[in-house]
C-alpha cells in the first residue's frame, strides 16, 4: 500500500514538474521573442516597408495624375481687366475626388502588398549579427492599419522677370501593421511627390505668396 503511495506521488511530482518546466519554457520563450525577436524584426523590415509603401503609393499617384494639363484643374487664377492677378483658388470639387480616388487606391496597393508580405532570413531571428541575412526566409505579414490620407501644399519661387513658377505637392500619409509573433508593431509612411507646376506671368498678390492661404484652401475638403 505504501509503495502504491510512494510510486504515484512520484508520478504526481513528475508531472508537476514537467508542467512547471514547460511553463518556464514558454515564459523563456515569449521574453526571448519580445526581447532579440522582435526588435530584429522592427529594425529589419522598418526601411524596407516604408520604401514598398512609399513606392506603392507613388505608382498610384502617378496613375491617377496621369494628365499634363492637372495644373489647370487645381487652380484657378483670377485676373482683372488689366490682366493683374487679383486671386488664386483653388478647384475644391476636382481635390476631393482626386483626394478620394488616390486614398482608395493607395488603400488597395498597400493591402495587395501586405498580403504578400516580406521575407526575413530565418538568421535574422537569432539576433546574432554574425547570422543576419542568412538561412531560409520566413515570410512576415503586414497589415495596413488606420485611414490613408492626403494633404497638399504648394510653393512660389521666383522664375525670372515678373515670372513665377508655382508648385503644388501631394503628401500621402498611411500606417502599415507588422504582424510580429508576440505583438503588432506600427509603421508609420509619409510619400510627397511634385504632381504639378506651371509658370505664372504677371505679379502675384503676397497674400499666396508669403502665407498657406492657399494650401488651406486645397485642403478644405468637405
Amino acid at each position: 500500500m505504501k509503495k502504491g503511495k510512494s510510486l504515484l506521488n512520484k508520478i504526481k511530482r513528475k508531472i508537476a514538474i514537467s508542467f512547471i518546466s514547460l511553463i518556464v519554457l514558454f515564459v523563456l520563450t515569449l521574453i526571448y521573442l519580445n526581447n532579440v525577436v522582435n526588435p530584429v524584426i522592427i529594425s529589419t523590415s522598418t526601411a524596407k516597408i516604408r520604401s514598398l509603401s512609399q513606392r506603392a503609393v507613388e505608382n498610384v499617384v502617378w496613375q491617377v495624375i496621369s494628365d499634363s494639363t492637372i495644373y489647370d484643374s487645381l487652380v484657378n487664377i483670377i485676373r482683372n481687366e488689366d490682366g493683374k492677378i487679383v486671386a488664386i483658388n483653388s478647384n475644391a470639387a476636382t481635390i476631393n475626388m482626386l483626394s478620394l480616388e488616390l486614398t482608395d487606391k493607395s488603400q488597395s496597393a498597400l493591402s495587395k502588398m501586405g498580403a504578400n508580405g516580406i521575407d526575413i532570413p530565418i538568421g535574422s531571428f537569432s539576433g546574432m549579427p554574425i547570422f543576419t541575412g542568412r538561412g531560409p526566409s520566413i515570410n512576415i505579414k503586414m497589415l495596413p492599419i488606420g485611414t490613408i490620407y492626403c494633404k497638399f501644399d504648394s510653393s512660389f519661387t521666383s522664375a525670372g522677370i515678373n515670372q513665377t513658377n508655382h508648385r503644388i505637392y501631394l503628401k500621402v500619409f498611411s500606417s502599415v501593421s507588422v504582424i510580429l509573433p508576440t505583438a503588432n508593431q506600427r509603421i508609420d509612411t509619409e510619400t510627397e511627390l511634385m504632381i504639378a507646376e506651371s509658370i505664372i506671368v504677371g505679379e502675384i498678390p503676397s497674400t499666396y505668396l508669403y502665407s498657406s492661404s492657399l494650401d488651406e484652401m486645397m485642403n478644405l475638403i468637405p
